[in-house]
């Protein structure tokens, strides 16, 4: 699907609050981009530091992911294809993919990873868009929170932290910034764009992540059915397993 106004092309509120709390609004959506593109996002690990042009920060102690982090990646966009109707891609191309990822020393020694996002958009002389080009860049801090965030595997802290940003490359946003979920909800049992931590750590999106996909996605029109996806199994842990295995929690 290609959004060819203003409102296809963005994330809109829904009128749920409890979806809502979680939906970024205003934020380009992957099927927005170009009919030949929309529906598939390719995703790089970056070997030297990006960003987008309009971001004054400078990246410090840059390094690419390791293999237990860009395994982490892949199968989190793995389960997330039946969710959302979106083929994700790894490329090797990072100037040509839609998402990058890589490490670095984060300023702030309380964030653990920081997503920022960048589109370009083009209108035909009648208003409707003519072309969109998102892309985000995705960073996990290696200084501060190196010990959380090198070794990420489902199940840990690093792990649910990698989900929380690829819930931002999807379109989710954090609660504590909608402010609009009620606090007995506000926890990551409900939600992993939650800052209150449960006593477990989550290795897939909770329910009302994605009740919220569903809306982005499925609700807005993708032309994807929902069905059983192949996804990478982590590894040394045996046969790919079907996307729909997702539990939610």
């Amino acid at each position: 699907m290609a959004g060819n106004t203003v409102s296809d092309a963005f994330a809109q509120a829904s009128g749920n609050v409890l979806i809502d709390s979680v939906v970024y609004v205003g934020l380009p959506l992957w099927t927005s981009e170009s009919p030949s593109s929309g529906l598939t996002v390719t995703y790089a690990f970056m070997t030297t530091p990006l960003l987008p042009s309009d971001v004054a920060n400078t990246i410090d102690n840059f390094a690419p992911l390791n293999s237990t982090q860009q395994s982490a990646v892949r199968l989190i966009y793995g389960t997330s294809q039946s969710l959302t109707g979106l083929t994700f891609l790894e490329t090797a191309d990072t100037q040509g993919a839609d998402i990058v990822f890589g490490t670095e020393d984060i300023d702030s020694p309380f964030t653990m990873a920081l997503t920022y996002s960048d589109y370009d958009i083009r209108f035909a002389a009648d208003g409707s868009i003519s072309a969109l080009d998102r892309k985000d860049y995705v960073y996990f801090d290696n200084v501060e929170w190196y010990d959380v965030m090198v070794d990420p595997v489902p199940g840990s802290l690093g792990y649910e932290t990698i989900l929380h940003e690829i819930g931002h490359t999807l379109g989710l946003d954090d609660t504590a910034y909608t402010q609009t979920l009620p606090s007995l909800l506000d926890n990551t049992d409900v939600t992993v764009m939650s800052y209150h931590e449960t006593d477990t750590y989550k290795a897939n999106f909770s329910v009302l992540d994605v009740a919220a996909l569903h809306y982005l996605y499925a609700d807005s029109g993708t032309i994807r059915d929902f069905g059983l996806t192949p996804v990478a199994p982590w590894p040394g842990t045996g046969p790919s397993v079907p996307g729909t295995m997702l539990a939610v929690a």
